[in-house]
């Protein structure tokens, strides 16, 4: 009984937790973010987000610049937003693409105090 107690409040929880989270097809940031790349993550788990800065407005469908390594040094690169999460005011910006093998990869940045616009 105790089991079957604690699985229906672990489902609760589950459930409470995925309706926090929405998709957005646009979004407000402050500017900057972390960036976390898929295929640094697969040789490396425990590797560091990369500080960026990225646009204030974020849409679903866009290629987005960013920014990192510091003005001197700086790299500029692009992103392309396949889906906006947000949860908690944070959004999780996804760059989902595919390989030849056919499984996707998705690059990710998170960014704090986001606010959905669309």
């Amino acid at each position: 009984m105790k089991t079957s107690l604690s699985l229906i409040a672990v489902l609760l929880v589950l459930a409470a937790s995925a309706n926090a989270q929405e998709t957005a097809e646009s979004v407000q940031t402050t500017g900057y973010g972390e960036l976390r790349r898929a295929s640094e993550a697969m040789i490396a788990p425990n590797a560091k987000s990369i500080s960026i800065s990225l646009p204030a407005t974020v849409k679903t469908g866009e290629i987005i610049s960013i920014q990192y390594g510091g003005q001197d040094k700086g790299v500029a690169d692009s992103f392309m937003v396949t889906r906006i999460v947000i949860q908690d005011g944070t959004c999780a910006i996804e760059n989902k693409r595919n390989t030849l093998a056919g499984t996707a990869l998705s690059d990710m940045i998170f960014t704090q105090q986001c606010k959905k616009l669309k």
